[in-house]
């Protein structure tokens, strides 16, 4: 009996295992950067527990090339400063920009080919309005250089003949002059109408003076810009498939590291970072070929740093991720194939416990880092290279490896391979949404492109790393968070006027508490003009002014960490008080004065001096006829008289 239910339990076992294995569609991609599709039998992820459904107005439909795909996902940005990101979609021909309720705001065709990297997105002449830059191709024909203005106005095009641009583009200021540069890579030929190599234009499409860097063989990834020698300028990083190039800001090459045919450089933008804090700055990075590795470089010199490279089993388009892991940097890269596919490492090119994971199709797309859950820690999220019927997949991953099946894995219609999960607040509520691009890959007219938005909710501040190279600007020049200064303006501003001499008294509140240095005092501003450059008290006494005139004024705090903020314009319009007769009558004298002050008048209670600052000086209730003024310096003050039933001021002079 016992052999027989022993029997039956490796036959359970067994129609398990066989039941486990599930028909799916695993993509991968050529050496072309096709992707293609193979149907496998496999083992499927979990299914989610209380899944996350996609947001009302998602997800959309849009037509796809026939062959070729989007890669490294979305931009999200709020282009019209409403407080809520855009989804800016480039795919096929054209660009999509799209709300947060899945409203098409604009589209535009793309000059050049076909859009497969996503935009960049920056204030490229810092006006305070949002460009967006896009790159396209087609074949080995010809590419593209589109630059819109947020409201879809073409600001720059131009078609890039016998030179395809399959690359996102990169937005930095490499000169210096407070705009942003365009850096990106053509593949031209020797026909072509601009060379291979690395450019640098402006807006207009001027090209930079050092530029272009020609390159000898084909480029093979966005450039990655990072100031590693902490001089002020940024270095470039960009390679061929056989080279890795390090050029200077002027177009100086500075270093060539060599792949020997080993390995190749391609589709795998590095990233750089300084690991110790002590201004060392790491290049991170992936090769595929016939000795693919994962590797870490001296950013300075191009040497490997001590533990790298990793040679992995399989080859690998994967874009790195680095993120903090508890107080320690963490390194994720993925690879194709099935098994060993997703590796964490720390600095020194060890594994992390619990990986790498063991999957039944690769991970290649870009990854995110979020707290998803709101438990202080931070998550990973991922792509996966499996679609099971027409549903892709988006996975989340504990640090320690543990998948996350609360809410998770998103379920979007497609294929999220290449791709992955990006990240922003799309609504405006100041929470985190999930957005996904994927797609059906048939080679067909109708293929369909799906851009899907999850509510997340959780907050934004969650977020880390959220798109690809972890901004929209693309330089993939990881730094430490600075942090944010929060100057709060003072509160509660006041004014009174009145009397029979025209003046206006500001008071206000000290600012709220925030994330500020210590207050040190404040500024005043009239009509747009400093009127008193530093307070330490907050009121002020305005007696420049005229009856029946409006003024504005703005009051701004200032703070020990460089930090100023001003309140809101105020405007006070001054205008007279019915002055009692025998107030009118109230004298001040000698004026000017000298050690003695008397003042006369009927039903006196208080005389107040102050200065030309409007700061309070001297202050008396009693003994009106012999006020000792003889401890204030000369110049002008004003003496403050109320009385029982009103008040007026008088200008005086001291002289000595």
């Amino acid at each position: 009996m016992k052999k027989l239910s022993l029997l039956f339990l490796a036959f359970f076992s067994l129609s398990l295992g066989i039941n486990a294995q599930q028909p799916a569609t695993r993509a991968f991609i050529d050496e072309e950067g096709v992707i293609r599709t193979e149907t496998i039998q496999t083992q499927l992820p979990p299914a989610a527990r209380d899944g996350l459904t996609p947001m009302p107005g998602f997800p959309l439909t849009f037509a796809s090339n026939t062959t070729y795909k989007p890669m490294r996902g979305l931009a999200l940005a709020d282009l019209n400063n409403d407080g809520a990101d855009e989804i800016i979609l480039c795919h096929n021909e054209e660009i999509n920009v799209i709300d947060g309720q899945g409203n098409v705001l604009w589209t535009q065709a793309l000059v050049g080919g076909m859009a497969q990297y996503p935009a960049a997105v920056g204030d490229i002449n810092k006006d305070g309005i949002l460009e967006i830059v896009v790159l396209t191709a087609y074949g080995n024909a010809r590419g593209g250089f589109n630059v819109f203005d947020a409201n879809g106005n073409v600001l720059f095009s131009t078609v890039t003949n016998n030179n395809p641009l399959i690359c996102s583009p990169v937005l930095a200021d490499l000169n210096n002059d407070s705009e942003l540069e365009i850096i990106f890579c053509g593949r031209g030929k020797a026909s072509a109408n601009i060379s291979a190599g690395i450019h640098v234009w402006n807006l207009q499409g001027e090209e930079m003076e050092g530029f272009p860097f020609e390159l000898p063989s084909t480029p093979a990834f966005t450039p990655t810009l990072a100031d590693i020698d902490n001089d002020g300028s940024l270095e470039i990083f960009a390679s061929t498939t056989s080279a890795l190039y390090c050029i200077s800001h002027t177009g100086e090459l500075l270093y060539t590291v060599e792949s020997n045919e080993a390995y190749k450089y391609s589709y795998q933008s590095p990233l750089i970072i300084d690991f110790e804090g002590d201004g060392n700055w790491s290049l991170v990075g992936a090769c595929h070929g016939d000795n693919p590795n994962h590797y870490v470089r001296d950013a300075r010199t191009g040497e490997y740093r001590t533990g790298w490279p990793k040679p992995v089993s399989y080859w690998t388009y994967s874009a790195p991720t680095v993120a903090k892991n508890g107080d320690q940097y963490a390194i994720f890269m993925g690879v194709s194939g099935e098994g060993n596919v997703f590796y964490q490492y720390d600095i020194d090119g060890n594994v992390a416990p619990g990986f790498p994971l063991n999957l039944t199709s690769g991970v290649e797309g870009f990854v995110s880092v979020a707290d998803i859950d709101g438990d202080g820690e931070n998550e990973i999220i991922t792509d996966f290279n499996l679609m099971d019927g027409n549903e892709g997949y988006i996975r989340a991953w504990e640090m320690d490896g543990t998948e996350i099946t609360e809410g998770f894995p998103l379920r979007p219609q497609g294929l999220s391979y290449m791709n992955g999960a990006n990240f922003g607040d799309i609504d405006g509520d100041g929470m985190l949404e999930i957005v996904t691009l994927t797609y059906v890959q048939n080679f067909s007219p109708d293929d369909p492109v799906y851009v899907t938005a999850y509510a997340l909710n959780q907050p934004v501040e969650n977020l880390v790393y959220g798109t690809y190279k972890g901004s929209n600007d693309r330089m993939g020049w990881i730094r430490e968070e600075e942090v944010v200064v929060s100057c709060n303006p003072v509160t509660n501003l006041m004014a009174e006027t009145g009397g029979d001499v025209s003046q206006v008294y500001l008071h206000w509140s000290e600012p709220e508490p925030g994330s500020t240095g210590n207050l040190l005092g404040y500024l005043i501003q009239k009509n747009g003009e400093l009127l008193q450059e530093f307070l330490e008290t907050p009121e002020y006494m305005d007696f420049e002014v005229e009856f029946f005139q409006t003024y504005e004024y703005v009051v701004i705090a200032v703070f020990d960490d460089n930090c100023e903020s001003a309140c809101a314009p105020f405007s006070v319009e001054v205008i007279p008080d019915a002055v009692p007769e025998y107030s009118k009558e109230a004298k001040v004298y000698p004026n000017p004065a000298k050690d003695m002050l008397q003042v006369e008048g009927a039903g006196l209670a208080q005389v107040e001096v102050f200065n030309i600052m409007g700061q309070s000086v001297l202050r008396v209730g009693e003994n009106f006829e012999a006020i000792d003024i003889s401890r204030l310096q000369n110049g002008i003050y004003f003496v403050r008289i109320k009385t029982n039933d009103g008040e007026k001021t008088v200008k005086l002079v001291i002289e000595k």
